[in-house]
């Protein structure tokens, strides 16, 4: 424990930062006088009696200032020889022996019994008198100032060759595969770049007859080749052999699992294009508003069903929700519904919900998912892969052609505001 100030030190450092002050002064002045041009270098009586003063109280400075050394260094000594002394004498003490500057004890035993007598509750007191009374109080006082024990500390920073950096070999950011709209439309393989299919235009007709051998219903039917042009999706890298083999999970197999999660986020938006376009030429006379309640939200999609019946004659079997739709619509399913609705996770009554990130923010669409047809190479995305052994590398891609379209004009309407 480091030992207190006294009061002749502090008054000793007070003298000494005067005197540092003082010396200052005078050195100014007499950097002034030097300074004046020519001869006129002599002290002005102002000057005199200032650098007078400076002179006597310095040299009353320096005069305490040596009696207080004198007398600190031997209180020093006297305080150093008392120390001493009581540490020869704890050493004495059974259970106590001397180690340096200061003493040890050689069983719990004895520090606890010296703990205790230096107490000062009533309990500790009590013991204390049985002990001895304040004379074996103020041994055990001394014996435990003079405790000396530094344990040599062990950091973490000391055991730094033990502490093995801790590693997580699993990725924590999102990796998203899904294609929700894309799966629940029609799908088709895709064999060429160009996707070609029959598509009707002009229906027959029946009508009541008139009279007899008289012509009721009379319309040719046409049927239309309709040609779609796919899309290629490819993206390429090329990884190190090194950074193929030295990592857990492996890279090459992050990188096709990231590159996949693209792929399926691009052909998502494409499919939700494909059928935002069409259902925005279908959209309802009075659209469902951002904030509108439970009951105009399912006005909505009942006009929705309504307008895909009357625009193809389908019957809409499906909602289409972008993500941040259908977290609103989630709070307020707490509003009265009529009986025969029930809204959960899967469906609306009898629609089932689609959530799309490929769809725009806001977006709700209702249709028939049999209006959206999807046609895709076999397998895409499909890997690539090229080792480089001249570089010790491998030259990586994925590549998938994809095409969305809907077949029948009108299967879906869209109920929110057009944009």
């Amino acid at each position: 424990m480091a030992a207190s100030t006294t009061q002749a030190e502090k008054r000793l450092a007070m003298l000494l930062d005067e005197r540092e002050v003082v010396t200052d002064k005078w050195e100014a002045l007499n950097a002034a006088i030097n300074s004046r041009e020519g001869d006129d270098k002599a002290l002005t009586e102002v000057e005199q009696e200032h650098i007078l003063k400076y002179r006597e109280r310095v040299t009353e400075i320096d005069s305490e200032t040596t009696t207080l050394t004198k007398d600190i260094e031997a209180t020093n000594g006297a305080i150093e020889a008392a120390r001493l002394a009581r540490r020869a004498m704890a050493g004495v003490e059974e259970g106590v022996e001397v180690e340096g500057d200061g003493i040890m004890y050689r069983d719990f035993a004895t520090y606890a019994r010296d703990f205790i007598l230096t107490r000062t509750s009533p309990e500790c007191a009590k013991i204390a008198q049985l002990a001895g009374g304040e004379e074996q109080a103020l041994k055990a006082r001394e014996r435990l100032q003079l405790l000396q024990r530094t344990p040599a500390n062990t950091l973490s920073s000391n055991v730094a060759g033990l502490q093995t950096p801790q590693y997580l070999d699993q990725i924590f950011q999102i990796i998203n595969k899904n294609r929700n709209l894309v799966n629940s439309a029609m799908r088709t393989s895709l064999m060429r770049g160009t996707l070609t299919y029959p598509k009707v235009t002009t229906r027959p007709i029946v009508s009541v007859q008139a009279s007899q051998k008289t012509e009721a219903g009379n319309q040719g039917m046409v049927v239309d080749l309709v040609t779609q042009t796919a899309s290629t999706y490819l993206g390429g890298g090329d990884l190190s052999w090194q950074a193929i083999n030295w990592t857990t999970p492996d890279a090459l197999s992050l990188w096709f699992d990231l590159a996949a999660a693209d792929y399926a986020l691009k052909t998502e938006q494409d499919a939700a294009k494909a059928l935002t376009d069409s259902a925005y030429t279908h959209h309802i006379t009075t659209q469902v508003g951002a904030t509108d309640t439970f009951a105009q939200m399912m006005t909505g999609i009942g006009a929705g069903y309504a307008a895909v019946f009357a625009n193809s004659g389908r019957v809409a079997d499906t909602i289409y929700l972008a993500p941040d739709r259908f977290g609103y619509f989630l709070g307020l399913t707490s509003n009265a519904f009529t009986q025969f609705m029930s809204v959960n996770g899967q469906n609306i009554g009898p629609l089932n919900i689609v959530i799309s990130r490929g769809l725009d923010s806001g977006t709700i669409i209702v249709g028939d998912s049999a209006g959206l047809l999807v046609a895709e190479t076999a397998g895409a995305p499909v890997e690539l892969r090229v080792v480089e052994p001249a570089i010790g590398g491998v030259e990586v891609g994925i590549i998938g052609a994809f095409e969305a379209d809907v077949v029948d004009d009108g299967a879906f309407a869209l109920i929110t505001t057009a944009s």
